[in-house]
């Protein structure tokens, strides 16, 4: 079998793509990559930069890409969708890119003028929690593809980064001025709680992981006193009823990231100063 090298920048001509999401396909050993403009293409990229399109469903929805995660069990890559006054939640075949599904989340909130469909996560029995950033909700959507709101509470505001862990809670990264970690149970999330972090500022997280050690693996959403951005590695010893550092590595300013294999990450560079740049770059970040 032919050894993949994973580079320290995998650097790839897709001219206007301005990519937010990101995730991975073990099986295929490609890079899924949204686009957060008004072409929802999703391309992939392999370890050698090379770009395909996976979908380009321009014609139906012309909506802005976001979060995006590989559902390898179920064969479907679900994306964040948003676009003006709407926000959905697409599922592609994986193998083929046809899109199968349009959900509608911003039909379950009416009221509210704007949406941000953020992040995602899929738990063990097939359920999808997703972000509303600007909506201040996090939603469901059960095993036969029935939405719901999950979540929404005055205190809590601006959901990003989601991860579910098999304990039966989900870990959200609240990004706004006071940020915060919550646990949320999946069974009584009435019970949500802040994670308190030890000896840490927290400026919240943008993307998250949970990795194979259990630990939390976030990108920063906002630079530290010294203009920094960085991956940081939380772990938990009392169920992330509280949380500490165990790794951190300094990184360009970045949106999400993805897990190759233990300790192999990477990173999207994203610093929005030119939506229409026609290079970018994967960062691989792994920790000393």
């Amino acid at each position: 079998m032919k050894q993949i090298i994973y580079p320290d920048n995998i650097i790839f001509n897709a001219p206007g793509q301005n990519p937010e999401g990101i995730t991975f396909n073990a099986k295929t050993n490609v890079f899924y990559l949204s686009a957060i403009n008004q072409n929802p293409s999703i391309i992939t990229v392999d370890f050698n930069g090379n770009v395909n399109t996976f979908s380009n469903d321009k014609d139906e929805t012309s909506r802005a890409s976001f979060g995006l995660k590989t559902d390898i069990k179920n064969n479907r890559l679900l994306a964040c969708l948003n676009g003006p006054k709407i926000g959905n939640l697409n599922i592609y075949n994986l193998n083929s890119g046809e899109l199968e599904h349009i959900i509608n989340l911003s039909s379950l909130l009416p009221e509210k003028e704007n949406y941000q469909i953020n992040d995602l996560i899929v738990d063990n029995n097939n359920s999808i929690y997703v972000t509303g950033r600007l909506e201040d909700a996090i939603y469901k959507i059960d095993k036969d593809l029935n939405p719901s709101v999950f979540f929404q509470k005055d205190e809590y505001t601006k959901p990003n980064g989601i991860v579910y862990h098999p304990d039966g809670f989900l870990l959200v990264s609240y990004s706004h001025q006071n940020s915060s970690l919550v646990k949320i149970p999946i069974n009584n999330p009435e019970a949500a709680e802040i994670v308190l972090i030890n000896n840490f500022d927290f400026k919240g997280f943008d993307g998250i992981l949970l990795n194979e050690k259990g630990r939390l693996v976030g990108v920063t959403f906002s630079p530290d006193a010294d203009g920094n951005h960085a991956v940081i590695e939380l772990k938990s010893d009392d169920n992330w009823k509280t949380a500490s550092i165990s790794n951190s590595k300094k990184t360009k300013k970045s949106t999400t990231i993805t897990q190759i294999k233990p300790n192999v990450y990477y990173v999207i560079n994203q610093d929005w100063k030119d939506r229409n740049a026609e290079n970018w770059t994967l960062e691989k970040v792994a920790f000393d």
